[in-house]
């Protein structure tokens, strides 16, 4: 209860809800406007403090929360990237190991195709005293063939020091393998893994063709000196008289045969050994009408007691190319081939270069 006393003085009386006792205040205006005025202060304070409170922690959750979604974000971005990598890695390793096993498969072909062609070169070239092993016969692509040294096969005599011996064919050297990757160990580790194993690859691979090329290249000297050097029958018939010490026909005496003859009927063919060069052709005195092929390696084949030559002086003639006729002209008995091999102007036993 209010009660005005005066125009400066108010007074408040309270009674007690319970005790029924009666109380009464005595204030002024201005004690009662202060108060007023400190109420009205303080819940606006304690309005603005709670607002601002607000506005602060919603400001703090937003900016949390955006910061919450950009982590998720870059997580997502950082698992896809991981993916991928890991993809690529599985990819490249794949991909390595089965170059490797390729370049295995290569060095082993290449071992094998080695054994193949040094067999092949020594069977045929064995009875011929010619060492043609790959180790000893290897020739760089920038000598030709017709300057080759190796072994016993020579285009001149040879002269005074004379070439250096000629890089072996070697078989490529087995690397070691290559390092292998590991799961658990970071992207960088695996990529350098990836890159010394495609160096190492690279570098294998060339090696590998290098080596091809020269097992391509030995193949094909091989046909070529099979096709230049004499080693077939130059025609078909019966052996009326080998080579060496032999009871001469017309004087009974023990004499030096140069070559061997060979019967057959007169006018059978007769073809070139090998390839090469006619360097004569004509009558040779006891050979008759003779043919003198020179060929490669300081090679030369003699044909003699022929009926018919049928190529020229100067002629290039090819493997197994008709040259001329059996006959039975010069000191001759009867239709044979008188047939003779040289080498640097020296006769020698052709049994070996006969098959």
């Amino acid at each position: 209860m209010l009660e005005q006393k005066d125009d400066k003085q108010f007074t408040i009386f309270w009674i007690h809800p319970t005790k029924g006792q009666l109380k009464k205040f005595r204030l002024s205006w201005s004690t009662l406007f202060l108060g007023v005025l400190i109420l009205v202060i303080g819940v606006g304070l304690g309005i603005g403090g709670v607002l601002w409170y607000q506005s602060r922690i919603k400001k703090e959750l937003y900016l949390t929360m955006e910061k919450m979604e950009e982590t998720q974000k870059n997580a997502a971005i950082l698992e896809a990237q991981k993916k991928e990598q890991e993809e690529k890695l599985k990819q490249l390793t794949e991909e390595t190991e089965a170059v490797i096993k390729e370049l295995e498969t290569l060095r082993e072909l290449d071992e094998k195709v080695r054994n193949v062609l040094e067999k092949d070169l020594q069977s045929r070239f064995q009875k011929l005293g010619i060492d043609l092993s790959l180790s000893s016969v290897a020739v760089p692509s920038y000598i030709p063939l017709d300057r080759f040294l190796g072994g016993e096969l020579y285009v001149a005599p040879p002269g005074v020091g004379g070439p250096e011996r000629l890089s072996s064919f070697s078989l490529i050297r087995k690397s070691s393998p290559p390092v292998s990757f590991d799961s658990n160990s970071n992207f960088e580790r695996q990529a350098k893994a990836l890159e010394d194993n495609l160096s190492w690859m690279q570098t294998e691979t060339l090696a590998r063709r290098k080596s091809l090329e020269e097992v391509v290249e030995v193949a094909e000297q091989r046909d070529r000196l099979l096709y230049v050097v004499p080693m077939r029958w130059p025609t078909w018939g019966k052996i009326s008289s080998n080579y060496g010490w032999r009871n001469d026909p017309f004087t009974g005496r023990r004499a030096w045969h140069t070559g061997v003859d060979i019967s057959a009927p007169s006018g059978r063919n007769v073809v070139a050994t090998a390839e090469g060069k006619v360097v004569f052709t004509g009558w040779n005195g006891n050979y008759g009408r003779c043919i003198i092929v020179r060929h490669q390696f300081g090679y030369e084949t003699v044909y003699g007691h022929l009926s018919k030559i049928l190529v020229n002086t100067g002629e290039v003639v090819k493997k197994e190319q008709i040259i001329g006729q059996v006959g039975s002209t010069g000191r001759s008995t009867g239709p044979h081939l008188h047939y003779e091999v040289r080498r640097y102007n020296d006769v020698i036993n052709p049994w070996p270069y006969l098959p």
